[in-house]
């Protein structure tokens, strides 16, 4: 059981397709977000000193749990929002854990 305090949408992207002239990949363009999953994030670290050109911007990771579903959890890239709906941030998924013993997942993003 989790703690809800925010969602999780996955990222679905469409192939982008070969150029025929070329035979290089096309670029995928065509980006749509999954229906928005309950979950409990927690913030994993958070350091307010990153810089880059001068300009100061937040470096953050977090823990985000969801229920375990009949089908295991696949996705590169999710976004997160709170349970406002207000954006916290688009992520890369960079560890995919299941924690069969209370049925849940764990991803750390």
């Amino acid at each position: 059981m989790i703690i809800q305090n925010g969602f999780i949408s996955i990222k679905h992207k469409t192939a982008g397709g070969i150029d025929m002239e070329t035979g290089y990949p096309i670029a995928s363009t065509d980006v749509e977000w999954g229906d928005p999953v309950p979950c409990q994030y927690v913030n994993n670290s958070n350091n307010l000193l990153g810089r880059y050109d001068g300009e100061h911007f937040t470096v953050a990771s977090y823990v985000i749990y969801i229920e375990q579903a009949e089908e295991p959890f696949a996705a590169e890239q999710i976004r997160l929002t709170d349970m406002d709906g207000n954006l916290v941030r688009d992520y890369s998924v960079m560890e995919i854990e299941p924690l069969d013993a209370v049925c849940e997942v764990r991803l750390l993003v």
